[in-house]
């Protein structure tokens, strides 16, 4: 009996710290892909950069032909640069390559491929993608990203 009381309990802490941690992320800025504006202030993002609070950026992207076919990445920035007092950069930690399929539902990994991301408030997002056995960049360019920039209350 004290056996299931004690796992009853460690199962209700961790389910409840997860809640408590996933509702402390506040959205505090959020940029359209030409670097406008859509919510939030970016003072108030340079501010929480400063004050060296923790930084999770949202994207999206989307198929033209079919904009029910999108995919949405959540990440937590691993590198901040804030640019002449009004531009704040976000670069995350390089994953593991990956495709989406809409039509079997699923994600691959890419074998041998490493992308990464330094996300931007003026819409100029950098994308990069490499081979880790030769090193060689496969892929190297700017993206007009939408972000989301939430911080950790």
């Amino acid at each position: 009996m004290k056996k299931i009381i004690v796992l009853l309990s460690i199962l209700f802490l961790s389910i409840h710290s997860f809640a408590q941690d996933s509702s402390n992320w506040k959205l505090i800025y959020h940029n359209d892909k030409d670097g406008k504006a859509l919510e939030g202030k970016i003072e108030t993002l340079i501010k929480a950069v400063r004050n060296g609070e923790k930084i999770r950026v949202y994207w999206s992207s989307q198929r033209r032909s079919d904009k029910t076919k999108k995919v949405e990445h959540f990440t937590d920035a691993k590198f901040l640069t804030i640019l002449s007092d009004t531009i704040v950069f976000a670069q995350i930690d390089p994953i593991i390559g990956q495709t989406p399929s809409y039509d079997t539902q699923t994600v691959k990994l890419k074998e041998n491929l490493e992308w990464s991301l330094i996300a931007a408030t003026n819409g100029k997002s950098d994308t990069m993608m490499r081979n880790v056995v030769t090193g060689e960049i496969l892929g190297h360019r700017l993206v007009p990203f939408a972000i989301k920039w939430y911080v950790k209350r």
